[in-house]
């Protein structure tokens, strides 16, 4: 079994907290910004200094990119009342940048369960 470090365990439960806090305030701002709605955290990472807060985003509906960056126009916008919220509600001695990034591996995630789903399917017709 393997064991993980301490600075592993701190990484993760930052990442745990961060996550929540961030989607609780985009949860409050989506009913403000019908584009911010659309959209939800697959998942956050940091920059290896802790100074950067990188925050992944997908369309609820399809993945199109065009459904991400009307999103992410609105949410540019917020970007420094989310960073000042966090700072209160975290207290803690640096409050990272934020940037929201598409993420790209949920689009690759569903292209290739569509491709299984073709597969599936043909073989399926095949059989009967």
């Amino acid at each position: 079994m393997s064991q993980f470090s301490q600075h592993e365990i701190k990484k993760e439960k930052k990442k745990s907290l961060f996550l929540r806090e961030i989607s609780c305030i985009l949860h409050e701002l989506s009913s403000e910004e019908p584009d911010i709605s659309k959209v939800y955290i697959t998942r956050i990472d940091f920059a290896e200094d802790y100074s950067i807060c990188y925050v992944y985003l997908v369309p609820y509906e399809n993945l199109s990119h065009e459904t991400y960056q009307k999103a992410f126009e609105r949410l540019k916008l917020y970007k420094p009342s989310i960073r000042k919220e966090l700072a209160e509600k975290l207290n803690q001695r640096h409050t990272p940048d934020i940037k929201f990034l598409f993420d790209e591996s949920k689009e690759k995630q569903y292209k290739i369960e569509k491709l299984l789903d073709k597969i599936h399917d043909e073989l399926t017709f095949q059989k009967k």
